[in-house]
């Protein structure tokens, strides 16, 4: 926030770390608009553009699958940004960055099929591995180009999640404390929104097993939004983080519980659960 200089560097040096460089062209969009969010995106894509052209030129052994990723994970995030500061809903965000991180693996399988096959092809053995030495009776499906587009587009959409919410949390620190926290509590999808995210969802669960990884992208938005119900309620009644704590480690390590979380969401939308038991919005203060 000090400069460009000052933001410029540390967009291009944090590539070397998880987050750090789409959070500081997500802050700089935030709080000073598009055209210094421009000149900060392009220096944080300057490392994956120089490892695309040394992949390109077989100088690398990273081929050129990675840096294209992190280069629209990177454009993601700018353009979720934008959306955010400009309509101030996280709604409309989150369906937003969703969007365009389908978009983006729609984008790499017709530019890249080659390494898209290849990464298919890796996993595969991978999980063959794995099958071999599984016990008896386990079945490990194999993954096709659908499987692996749809994990890369969760990838996209979790990783652009995770640095917009860390950019607007760091907005919220520098210029309007307990901003960040107020936004999350009362994050609700609209009901077109929600109805959409959960009829591609459930239109994937339907679907062959190569679409399964689409399930988890498009109910991205709803498990955000039951997340947050969460924090809002825990909030209200004085639970302690003990609670939260426990909330992640479920996600983690119980499936069905993010399943559950993402119906939270969906009720949300319509019978505005917050009201219902008596939620208020935390103070800005």
């Amino acid at each position: 926030m000090r400069g460009r200089l000052q933001a410029a560097t540390v967009a291009l040096i944090g590539s070397w770390f998880p987050l750090v460089s789409p959070a500081v062209v997500g802050l700089v969009s935030l709080r000073k608009g598009a055209f210094e969010g421009t000149l900060t995106l392009v220096w944080a894509m300057l490392p994956a553009l120089f490892t695309l052209m040394l992949s390109g030129q077989g100088l690398s052994e990273m081929g050129p699958l990675m840096p294209f990723v992190t280069l629209i994970g990177l454009v993601v995030v700018f353009a979720a940004a934008q959306v955010l500061r400009i309509t101030v809903s996280w709604s409309r965000t989150l369906t937003g960055l969703v969007a365009l991180a389908v978009a983006g693996a729609g984008l790499l399988a017709v530019v890249l099929p080659n390494p898209v096959q290849s990464l298919t092809e890796a996993l595969g053995n991978m999980l063959r591995d794995l099958q071999s030495n599984a016990p008896e009776g386990a079945a490990i499906a194999n993954p096709d180009s659908t499987f692996v587009l749809g994990l890369v587009a969760y990838v996209i959409a979790l990783s652009g999640l995770g640095s917009l919410l860390l950019a607007r949390w760091a907005q919220a620190k520098l210029y309007n404390p307990g901003g960040f926290r107020q936004e999350l509590h009362q994050l609700r999808l609209a009901p077109a929104q929600a109805l959409v995210c959960m009829a591609a969802a459930t239109y994937c669960l339907l679907q062959p097993v190569g679409y399964q990884a689409w399930v988890s992208v498009f109910s991205l938005p709803l498990l955000l939004a039951g997340i947050a119900l969460v924090h809002a309620v825990v909030h209200a009644r004085k639970k302690g983080i003990g609670w939260l704590v426990m909330l992640y480690l479920g996600l983690f390590l119980i499936e069905p519980l993010s399943m559950a979380i993402v119906l939270l969401g969906l009720a949300d939308t319509w019978l505005n659960l917050r009201n219902r038991l008596n939620v208020h919005p935390p103070s800005s203060d």
